[in-house]
């Protein structure tokens, strides 16, 4: 059913139109796209969304200008374990901190922004605690989020860092920074992190994607610099990375194949 602006069910009503109206279009709508499917008047599907974006049910792609479904949905619904990426990885994630006894973190993209889905602490008592679950943090910032940028199609990545350019930059990182980074991760084939954001800390992350090229998430490695010398990382850490990033993406490949991702 559509409801129009003026019927008297309150904004709730209004909001979850628009809600609904995302819900059937996964690959984003543009504004229009969501007046159309609301019969709503410009000014109310424009006041819907800037309330819906403003508490992160609802973002706007930087490159396309089209509106998604955000992140903050999923941590009221919980739906199901299976759409839930913190619980898809946990096991992963354990592994990865069990057998290097770091902190582990798993970030998902969303518009110019990467979030950390979820965080797992490793044994060592030096724990790098950089990030938590929730955090939001400006595309190609952290390691997690350089991954995630570099195998984001340039010219998206460059208009999420252009919007992102004051916030990056509270974490020492600019747009070209963020460039540089993802040459750097095509050449060494990993993201790395040398204490950018926090002195003393450094990290390294692989993207997840799934067969069709989807990118799901990013897996990371962060510990003080003293455990982050490079034969460490090439001998230790990226061979431990590679098999849970191969065991993810073959797990979110066949979700993706069953319309359940």
């Amino acid at each position: 059913m559509v409801l129009s602006a003026e019927t008297p069910v309150g904004s709730i009503a209004r909001a979850q139109n628009v809600l609904a109206a995302l819900a059937r279009m996964p690959l984003g709508a543009s504004f229009t796209e969501i007046q159309a499917c609301t019969d709503f008047t410009r000014t109310t599907t424009h006041r819907v969304l800037a309330s819906l974006m403003e508490v992160h049910y609802v973002y706007q792609d930087p490159g396309s200008r089209k509106y998604h479904l955000g992140h903050a949905l999923a941590a009221l619904a919980r739906v199901a374990n299976r759409s839930d990426l913190a619980a898809l990885a946990r096991r992963s994630m354990r592994r990865v901190a069990e057998g290097t006894k770091d902190t582990v973190f798993l970030s998902a993209p969303e518009g110019a922004v990467s979030i950390c889905v979820c965080r797992e602490l490793g044994e060592f008592p030096i724990r790098t605690l950089t990030l938590d679950a929730g955090d939001r943090l400006p595309l190609g910032v952290g390691a997690t989020g350089q991954a995630i940028y570099a195998v984001t199609e340039k010219s998206k990545r460059m208009a999420a860092a252009r919007s992102n350019q004051a916030w990056m930059a509270d974490y020492n990182y600019t747009p070209e920074k963020a460039e540089e980074l993802a040459a750097d991760f095509l050449q060494r084939g990993f993201a790395f992190n040398p204490s950018i954001p926090v002195p003393g800390m450094s990290a390294v992350a692989l993207p997840i994607q799934t067969g069709t090229g989807r990118i799901v998430a990013a897996i990371g490695i962060g510990a003080i610099n003293e455990r982050m010398k490079m034969d460490r990382i090439e001998g230790e850490l990226l061979p431990l990375l590679r098999e849970e990033v191969a065991t993810l993406s073959a797990k979110f490949s066949e979700l993706e194949r069953e319309n359940l991702l």
